[in-house]
């Protein structure tokens, strides 16, 4: 009973610690802040990249990249007058949510400048073909689902399983190779030649070749990589034994 006791008061105790910490008007302040920079750029650029399923009224030919840099020079002349008007004010929220989307402004200019396709025409030092760049994939977010699935296979399997074998798995599963009907109503023999042509033909030989030979870079990839970092800690080790 004394137990019991004891847990309702600490039950009361970390409600009452809950309650006055998202009562802080310093938390209400940046919660208000947060919201307001959230209607301004946020929630547009994931409405504009369809993040987390939002932008459903988003005409799909604006999601090009192209159509973000539009974007970014159409918000940030927006954001800085909005930053200008909110730092010549009065009052100290609105000067704080200033200095913020100062903060912002600053960091994503920064980051623009550093690619190529976002810079202005002025000493561009990159040529690029904004005809491709129209059917270029905008976020990674496909391969985030792919990954995912990944790690599910793995876990299903144990670790046991390799990742080419996983692969082989997805594509057989997403194309619905076994359930659909011009599988399935095939007889035992072609079904078994359908298999012999999907491992044997010249074009699963292609397939293989452009796998072994990517799978050939990405460990010479690393492999140079491993290298040029110990040589860079050989480097380090000489010079500090140099320091009188």
């Amino acid at each position: 009973m004394p137990c019991r006791k004891e847990e309702k008061k600490l039950a009361k105790k970390l409600v009452l610690a809950v309650s006055t910490y998202i009562q802080n008007n310093w938390l209400l302040c940046c919660a208000k802040i947060y919201s307001k920079l959230g209607d301004a750029f946020i929630f547009p650029l994931m409405d504009l990249l369809g993040i987390d399923d939002r932008g459903r009224n988003v005409d799909r030919s604006e999601r090009t990249w192209l159509g973000v840099r539009k974007f970014f020079e159409r918000k940030l002349p927006e954001l800085k007058q909005v930053r200008d008007e909110s730092m010549d004010s009065d009052d100290g929220k609105s000067r704080l949510y200033g200095a913020v989307l100062d903060e912002v402004i600053d960091t994503l200019e920064r980051q623009l400048s550093e690619m190529a396709f976002f810079r202005s025409g002025e000493g561009m030092d990159v040529e690029i073909d904004e005809d491709k760049m129209e059917f270029s994939p905008l976020t990674n977010l496909g391969c985030e689902s792919e990954f995912a699935k990944l790690d599910v296979r793995i876990v299903a399997s144990g670790g046991s399983t390799s990742v080419q074998t996983h692969s082989r798995k997805n594509i057989v599963t997403t194309n619905w190779l076994l359930s659909d009907p011009s599988f399935t109503t095939l007889s035992n023999v072609e079904k078994r030649n359908k298999w012999k042509w999907a491992r044997t033909s010249d074009n699963v030989s292609d397939v293989k070749e452009i796998e072994s030979n990517y799978l050939h870079t990405v460990k010479m990839t690393k492999r140079l990589a491993l290298m040029k970092k110990s040589r860079t800690e050989e480097e380090g080790t000489d010079q500090n034994n140099e320091t009188p």
